[in-house]
């Protein structure tokens, strides 16, 4: 950047003057990279990938990464008791509610996580000789959720 009426060392001064400033842009850059690119992830179905990128995402802020994770986790647990695949209903609802503990791990208000627990309890609640695995029983309990 050339400034008009300033010396050479001025010049100089006023670059590295926003040098930092060129860094903080560059780290957010690549932060809203990188969102767009877990995002892209979710709406291929990629949850597993996208939750390692998010692991390895050491430049993303904090909050950012929280908020993708739980985003993440969520559409995880949709997909698996809505459209899981080849596996077994009993797997997919396991591994649903796997993701929705999760969810609720970082964020204890999420709705949506919440009444998708609810809805997969109450079917098992029809079934008297089927229930999800002790495991997801003591971590429901342990976030206050009795079944």
């Amino acid at each position: 950047m050339l400034l008009m009426g300033c010396s050479s060392e001025q010049q100089n001064a006023n670059q590295s003057a926003e040098s930092p400033e060129t860094s903080v842009q560059s780290q957010a850059d690549q932060s809203l990279g990188g969102v767009a690119e877990i995002n892209q992830l979710i709406s291929k179905d990629q949850y597993e990938q996208a939750l390692k990128q998010l692991e390895e995402a050491t430049q993303m802020a904090d909050t950012t990464r929280r908020r993708l994770r739980e985003k993440t986790h969520l559409n995880y647990g949709l997909f698996l008791e809505y459209r899981g695949g080849d596996r077994s209903m009993r797997d997919r609802m396991t591994n649903a509610l796997r993701q929705f503990i999760e969810v609720l791990h970082i964020n204890r208000e999420n709705q949506k996580a919440l009444t998708e627990i609810k809805q997969i309890m109450g079917i098992y609640g029809t079934m008297p000789e089927k229930s999800p695995p002790a495991d997801i029983k003591k971590e429901l309990n342990a976030l206050g959720i009795r079944y």
